[in-house]
């Protein structure tokens, strides 16, 4: 399904299959050149390993065959990547982006953003996963409802990222004492402080946990708060956020903080790379996610592999940008306490 869908994208920007005859023009382009894939989180967490994947895989793939290296970008949630590739990186289509998925509604929440995910070329997405809170076992204190003495302390990235944002507005809407702490780079630096006992617990994918700390799940060293995004069989009995919301604009608001995991690990270039250069990285992406090889290596790398398009990745940008102002503003209003 993914190649037909990719086709009908080709079509969309002017290409057919016989005008790839100034492939060659794209070969000689990468040939001997260095592209970078840009991580918006550090070493440690899924994030990154998503981006050390891709950067493992997609050269083989694009015409000339360049050298593709991983790059650390991470930092508030997100922004530091997404300023830096649609700012001040090269336009060519020698840096390839991941998304930091709630960096994406940052342009609606902030003031003056210096990023539009809106006008960025996709090439798809590689992975669309469950979010859930999480406290360290020793925590007394394991579902928001029981949050309502002693403080419970949440890490997190920066005030753009979902490690602060879920915890934050669920904080806000249930009256939940619990402190949403930023400036950790990486999910790894929140694992270890968790760990450590420097905080109570964190946000994350569920299957970042699988991925990176897979022990944690089969020993129960973590306990489960809440959950938000795709169902998992391995969750349903931990409370979704959708549970605690009471009013029509409490819905809306966890819609538009819920978009982001509708798209989830999507990369992308700068709106300016030339068509060609872009269907010839649409189409490497494609292929990387159907070889043999790719796939046995996210296996290896316990990383879930769970695709969405360039266009379903567009489509659902598109539905978090068109969220009605009141309703930002409500969430700016509550971000800013």
């Amino acid at each position: 399904m993914i190649k037909q869908l990719f086709k009908a994208s080709l079509l969309a920007v002017g290409l057919s299959a016989a005008s790839f005859s100034y492939a060659d023009a794209v070969s000689d382009f990468y040939q001997g050149k260095t592209v970078s894939v840009v991580s918006p989180s550090g070493v440690g967490g899924s994030i990154y390993k998503y981006a050390l994947l891709v950067s493992n895989h997609i050269g083989r793939h694009i015409p000339g065959n360049p050298e593709v290296v991983v790059e650390d970008r991470g930092g508030g949630g997100g922004k530091k990547a997404a300023n830096y590739v649609q700012n001040a990186a090269p336009k060519s289509g020698v840096v390839i982006a991941e998304l930091h998925p709630s960096s994406l509604v940052v342009p609606l929440i902030v003031e003056k953003p210096q990023f539009d995910f809106s006008k960025v070329n996709w090439l798809g997405s590689i992975a669309v996963r469950p979010y859930v809170g999480v406290v360290w076992n020793t925590v007394e204190a394991d579902r928001l409802e029981k949050m309502t003495g002693k403080e419970v302390t949440f890490a997190s990235s920066g005030v753009g990222g979902s490690s602060y944002q879920y915890p934050y507005f669920l904080s806000q809407i249930t009256g939940a004492k619990l402190k949403v702490i930023p400036g950790y780079k990486s999910g790894g630096k929140m694992n270890i402080a968790m760990e450590a006992g420097e905080v109570d617990g964190r946000g994350n994918y569920y299957e970042g946990f699988l991925s990176t700390n897979p022990d944690w799940v089969k020993d129960g060293k973590i306990k489960y708060v809440f959950r938000m995004g795709d169902d998992h069989p391995d969750l349903m009995n931990v409370p979704q956020a959708s549970d605690y919301m009471k009013t029509e604009s409490q819905k809306q608001m966890l819609n538009f903080l819920e978009g982001p995991l509708k798209i989830g690990q999507a990369f992308y270039v700068h709106g300016e790379v030339p068509t060609d250069r872009l269907a010839a990285l649409r189409k490497a992406f494609v292929d990387m996610i159907n070889d043999p090889v790719f796939q046995e290596d996210a296996k290896k790398m316990k990383l879930v592999i769970r695709t969405r398009t360039p266009d379903q990745v567009a489509a659902a940008v598109k539905t978090v940008y068109a969220t009605p102002k009141p309703v930002v503003d409500e969430l700016q209003a509550m971000f800013k306490k």
